[in-house]
């Protein structure tokens, strides 16, 4: 499971925030309205039982038998009453009132709200006629009254956290994409862009971030122009010596006559071939660091394959098996770029083959180009690794042409491939590179 995203933590913990405040204030409000509800009742009960003592008095003591429907009401929902004398004995009461269990009536203090046995009573003091009414409500009816209040009240306050969740959700993401474009603006720089991020219209944060990154790139950049003039300077000081060298390496080799002579030129001639590869390699190296393989118009890949191997001559020619299509086939890449990075491809396949074994270029419409050698499979977990700078897989090669062909191709917008073994094989290697082909009217 990936990382959240910063607006989705933001979004995550604003609302668990407001969870937790509106969890609060919702204790609060509930400890307040029991309170108060508790108060209000309490209030209806006194003023209940000091208007019903009179008329229950006056009743008692005319003897009046009065027969009063009963409701059909609960007993958790019954308003219980009983009229007593000063010493306890109950004179009158309601007919639920004998059905519940209810305190002793001597033993209420009068003026005083008390609860007990699931009721809240309270007791008149004595009026002239001696005189008290005791009266009790149940606990339940008020228990319900704050359920049903309470539930009125979260219903619609919980349906607001999943709102605030998307409402908050929607602010962070809209607040944070200016951070979202600095990610892909520094994203989109590599190697071969080094050029500075306009933060010209974002927060006073990212632009002190994008200046901290724009400075860092702008000493990036110094150094990479230092290390590619240094590399390009030293190989092209380097080539006209080599060159010198192997012309006379090669005249005397053509004038000595010793056995031990010969040997020694020729090993001589091998290591100033090497080296003339070597300073071939760094040259393109520079030009590929240097983000070159892009064009703006489109070129014709198979005549430029043709030019391509004609121009070689090489020794090995006739090992190559090349299946060009009729059709040009077109792409926007530099025509010196596709040069370079064929010419690798070609040397990379011939020389980690087998001797004498043919290698297979084929290249199909679509702008897709495919080198492939036989040869002992490569692991597939140092596949990767073949495109990094100086990695060899064996061979007498400078572990750079797969280099250079990444590194042009991917500034051209396409992609290098490798596979191995090759395809409904157990051995051999490929070399896949695809180009973005050019938009219609230019194909």
């Amino acid at each position: 499971m990936g990382r959240a995203s910063l607006s989705r933590r933001v979004a995550l913990f604003t609302t668990l925030g407001l969870a937790a405040v509106w969890a609060g204030a919702v204790l609060l409000m509930a400890a307040v309205l029991w309170s108060e509800q508790d108060e209000l009742f309490d209030q209806q009960l006194v003023e209940t039982a000091h208007v019903l003592l009179p008329l229950v008095s006056r009743m008692q003591a005319q003897a009046v038998v009065v027969e009063v429907p009963q409701p059909d009401v609960p007993m958790d929902e019954a308003l219980l009453y009983r009229l007593v004398a000063r010493d306890g004995r109950v004179l009158r009461q309601s007919a639920q009132a004998g059905r519940a269990v209810l305190p002793d009536p001597a033993g209420l203090a009068p003026r005083r709200v008390v609860e007990a046995a699931g009721y809240r009573l309270y007791a008149t003091p004595f009026n002239a006629s001696g005189h008290a009414l005791q009266i009790a409500a149940p606990l339940a009816e008020r228990r319900e009254a704050f359920r049903e209040g309470m539930t009125g009240f979260l219903l619609p306050m919980a349906a607001l956290l999943p709102l605030t969740w998307l409402i908050v959700g929607w602010v962070s993401r809209r607040s944070l994409a200016p951070l979202r474009e600095l990610g892909a603006e520094i994203s989109a720089r590599d190697s071969s862009r080094l050029d500075m991020i306009d933060a010209g219209d974002w927060p006073q944060d990212l632009m002190q971030i994008a200046g901290v990154v724009n400075g860092f790139m702008a000493r990036l950049s110094q150094a990479l122009q230092a290390e590619r003039a240094f590399a390009t300077n030293a190989a092209h000081e380097l080539r006209t010596p080599v060159a010198i060298a192997l012309a006379q390496t090669q005249q005397l080799r053509e004038s000595a006559t010793a056995p031990a002579q010969i040997a020694r030129l020729d090993a001589l001639e091998r290591a100033l071939q090497r080296m003339r590869r070597l300073v071939a390699r760094l040259l393109q190296l520079a030009r590929a660091d240097a983000g070159i393989g892009d064009s703006a118009v489109a070129h014709d890949l198979a005549a430029l394959t043709r030019l391509v191997i004609a121009e070689r001559a090489l020794p090995d020619a006739a090992r190559l098996d090349v299946d060009l299509p009729s059709a040009p086939v077109m792409a926007r890449m530099d025509p010196d770029a596709f040069a370079i990075v064929l010419s690798n491809l070609i040397d990379n396949a011939l020389q980690h083959a087998p001797p004498g074994s043919p290698v297979q270029l084929r290249l199909r419409q679509g702008a897709v180009l495919e080198i492939a050698n036989p040869g002992r499979a490569v692991a597939s977990a140092d596949l990767a690794g073949l495109t990094q700078r100086f990695a060899r897989h064996g061979g007498d090669g400078f572990g750079l042409g797969l280099h250079i062909c990444q590194q042009i191709v991917s500034a051209a917008g396409g992609r290098l491939e490798i596979v191995s073994p090759a395809p409904s094989r157990t051995d051999g290697f490929v070399a896949r590179v695809t180009l973005p082909p050019p938009p219609d009217r230019e194909a």
